[in-house]
C-alpha cells in the first residue's frame, strides 16, 4: 500500500545525482555555517579592530585550522582579554603568545602545561593548541608569517636568543619545551607590552607607511624577547642555548669553511645528535644551511649590479665560481646572472 503523496518507483540515474548534488550543497552550506559560528565564538575580540581581515578556514577535521591574516600586510595582534578556555585548533601561520596577567593551561595533542604572567613561546603554523583552566588571563597573540612580510633578519640572527626562541623551543616536544620557555620579568613584560601598543596603534590606523612603522616596531620586538632569552639562560648555559649559539656563529662566519668539530664543541652534542637536533631545527644539514647563507648573500651582492658573478661567489665563500653557478642554479631555478 502505498503513503498518499509518495513515489516509491525507481529513480533514473540523472534524477539520483541530482539529489546527491542537493544533499552535497545543504552539507556545504552547514559546514561553512559552523565553520564562521566558530570563528565569531573564538575570536570575537579580533573582529572589533581590524574588520577588513576575511577568515577562511582551511581545514575540518579532528583538529580546526583557520587563516585569517590580511593578505596586504601579514602581522596582526590579536588581545584575548581575557582568554577563555579554548578547544584544540591550529592556523596557517605563526604565533608569538605573551602572557599578560593570570594564569591557565596550554595543552596540545599529547602534552600540557601551566602558564602564568610573563610566559612567552612561538606556536608553529599547523600545530595544533588549546586553553583550558584559565583564570582572568589575558595574552596577546601576534600572528605573523616571516616569509611573507619581508623582513630583513640578517642581523637578528646573529643573536643566540633568537634562534632558541625562533628556531628551537618551537620545535621542542614534551615537558623539556616547557622548561625552556622564556619568561619575562615584571619590567621586561612591561618593556615588551609598550612595543605591543606601538605595534596595534599602527595596524589599526593604517596611516601611511605603516607596514614599514609596524615591521620596525615587531624587528624591535623580536631582538628584545631574543636579548631577553639569551640573559634568562646565559648563566647556566643551557644546552639549547649553546645549540642556538651554533646556529648564531655560522650565521656570523658562513664565508668560513665549516669546522665541524668545532661546533660540536660549542654544543657539546655528540656528532649523530648535533646533526639530527640541527636538521630538526633549521630543516637543513649544517652544509646545506651554510650553502643557504652563502647563495643568499651572494643574490644580494648580484642584485646590486656592480659586482660579476665570479666576484659574488668569492665575496660569499666560495673557492669555484662553476660550482657556485650550479648550487645557485639548484637552489633558486635560475642561474645567477638572471639577478643582474
Amino acid at each position: 500500500m502505498k503513503c498518499s503523496g509518495m513515489d516509491d518507483s525507481p529513480k533514473s540515474k540523472d534524477q539520483k545525482d541530482s539529489s546527491d548534488i542537493k544533499d552535497s550543497y545543504k552539507l556545504l552550506h552547514d559546514f561553512r555555517f559552523s565553520s564562521i559560528l566558530y570563528y565569531f565564538l573564538s575570536f570575537r575580540s579580533f573582529l572589533s579592530f581590524e574588520n577588513r581581515t576575511i577568515p577562511i578556514f582551511i581545514k575540518s577535521m579532528k583538529n580546526k585550522v583557520h587563516r585569517y591574516l590580511p593578505e596586504e600586510f601579514p602581522l596582526v595582534i590579536n588581545l584575548q582579554y581575557p582568554q577563555g578556555p579554548m578547544s584544540l585548533h591550529g592556523h596557517g601561520f605563526d604565533e608569538l603568545v605573551i602572557i599578560q596577567r593570570g594564569k591557565g593551561v596550554h595543552f596540545t595533542d599529547n602534552e600540557s602545561y601551566e602558564l602564568s604572567a610573563g610566559d612567552v613561546f612561538i606556536i608553529r603554523k599547523g600545530r595544533s593548541h588549546g586553553y583550558r583552566d584559565t583564570t582572568n588571563m589575558h595574552l596577546v597573540n601576534i600572528l605573523f608569517q616571516l616569509e611573507a612580510m619581508n623582513m630583513p633578519r640578517s642581523e637578528l640572527k646573529k643573536l643566540p636568543g633568537y634562534h632558541a626562541l625562533f628556531m628551537i623551543q618551537p620545535e621542542i616536544r614534551g615537558q623539556a619545551r616547557f622548561e625552556h620557555r622564556l619568561q619575562l620579568t615584571p619590567e621586561q613584560l612591561a618593556h615588551a607590552s609598550g612595543i605591543i601598543e606601538d605595534i596595534t596603534n599602527e595596524t589599526q590606523r593604517h596611516t601611511p607607511g605603516y607596514e614599514f612603522m609596524a615591521t620596525a616596531h615587531f624587528m624591535r620586538l623580536a631582538g628584545f624577547l631574543s636579548r631577553c632569552y639569551s640573559k634568562m639562560y646565559e648563566k647556566n648555559q643551557s644546552p639549547m642555548l649553546k645549540f642556538a649559539s651554533v646556529i648564531s656563529h655560522i650565521e656570523q662566519h658562513f664565508r668560513e669553511p665549516l669546522d665541524i668539530p668545532r661546533l660540536l664543541k660549542m654544543s657539546s652534542m655528540s656528532r649523530s645528535t648535533f646533526f639530527r637536533a640541527f636538521k630538526k631545527s633549521t630543516g637543513f644539514s649544517p652544509i646545506d644551511y651554510q650553502l643557504r647563507l652563502r647563495i643568499s648573500h651572494a643574490s644580494k651582492l648580484l642584485k646590486s649590479g656592480d659586482i660579476s658573478v665570479k666576484e659574488a661567489a668569492f665575496a660569499s665563500g666560495f673557492t669555484d665560481s662553476n660550482y657556485f653557478s650550479r648550487q645557485y642554479r639548484k637552489i633558486r631555478g635560475h642561474p645567477p646572472k638572471k639577478e643582474k
